[in-house]
């Protein structure tokens, strides 16, 4: 790991234009530019996530058939452990499932999007038990619960999007919705119109104990929040004040994948005790799915820019262990049978 000089830190100062969408500067006085260390794994799994638990590494897998979804690591160490979760229809099998962050301890949790039960798992060295699960179901047809964050016992922090229309919103399973936020670029379904799909101003949620934070996949953007008094409360936002002109679907003048030209900013988000981690890119949506990232800019919960780290190798996806200030990724893409160790 290497701290640039002075000097070289002017030179590789990671900012955006102040005329770029009416956005203010944002600037890293600190860049550091971090070595990979890769750990071989011998499971033979496609990872789409690694979730950092208490005493363990956890990635899940893109499921196949007669597979388990989740492998389960030591930490530090990363020896393996087990499996669980296996894809079927069964008893404790699942189809389309999807982890909830913000869990306590040693628990997983996850709902599954093809049968809407939201299960929870306590982890040990030698077995994931299942100790609860329920049905947690959207009322909408068109719309879906994604990015679920736990905030406290059985309150949830989700993103409640379709094709077409979404918001921020606050679920118990107990007794139903209890806050709704609209998306911050309201203006944006009127202004593209037919050709207007939540796509364009998709973003990532995550939670660390009742605090959140927000990132846009195609607006440069960071806003950070607090679950309170049951209300989800936004109250710093750093970056662009209006979106982007975007390249949209079916564009007379492009191809039918003109999408795919938009300038993907944050790819990914990790939201961690003492910081908020936002994974970003910059490049356009078809490279970023290939290659992924490499830059992690670090904030403080008040919003102000600590810390750049720049990655040797890019990951899709990431979590980070503050007390010893390491950062475990993975990218299918390059090195699916490789963890990625980052000391910073």
């Amino acid at each position: 790991m290497r701290i640039y000089s002075a000097l070289a830190v002017l030179v590789l100062l990671f900012s955006v234009s102040c005329s770029n969408n009416g956005q203010e500067e944002k600037h890293f006085d600190l860049v550091t530019e971090i070595d990979a260390v890769p750990v071989s794994i011998s499971e033979i799994l496609n990872p789409n996530n690694v979730i950092k638990l208490k005493d363990y590494i956890v990635l899940q897998n893109a499921v196949d058939a007669a597979v388990d979804v989740y492998y389960v690591y030591s930490c530090p160490e990363l020896e393996f452990l087990y499996s669980f979760a296996h894809h079927g229809r069964g008893p404790e099998e699942y189809l389309m499932p999807s982890v909830i962050k913000n869990t306590p301890c040693n628990i997983l949790g996850f709902k599954d999007h093809a049968t809407d039960i939201v299960a929870f798992y306590e982890l040990s060295d030698t077995a994931a038990v299942l100790v609860g699960d329920s049905k947690f179901q959207s009322p909408d047809y068109d719309r879906f619960f994604w990015e679920i964050n736990l905030i406290d016992d059985s309150l949830f922090l989700v993103k409640h999007q379709g094709y077409k229309r979404g918001n921020r919103e606050l679920w118990s399973l107990k007794s139903g919705l209890k806050d709704c936020v609209p998306n911050t670029f309201k203006k944006l379904p009127d202004k593209l119109g037919d050709n207007y799909y939540t796509i364009f101003d998709d973003y990532l949620i995550s939670a660390n104990g009742d605090r959140f934070a927000i990132v846009y996949n195609f607006i440069d953007r960071i806003e950070i929040g607090e679950v309170r008094d049951g209300k989800i409360k936004i109250e710093t936002a750093l970056g662009a004040k209006r979106p982007p002109k975007f390249h949209l679907y079916g564009d007379d003048t492009e191809t039918e994948f003109s999408v795919d030209r938009n300038i993907v900013r944050y790819e990914n988000l990790y939201a961690g005790e003492d910081f908020i981690y936002a994974l970003y890119s910059g490049a356009r949506l078809d490279d970023t799915e290939k290659n992924h990232s490499s830059v992690i800019e670090v904030y403080s919960w008040e919003g102000e820019p600590v810390q750049l780290l720049r990655l040797s190798t890019a990951v899709a996806y990431f979590a980070v262990d503050e007390k010893s200030r390491t950062i475990y990724g993975v990218n299918p893409e390059q090195s699916p049978d490789v963890i990625l160790k980052f000391k910073y």
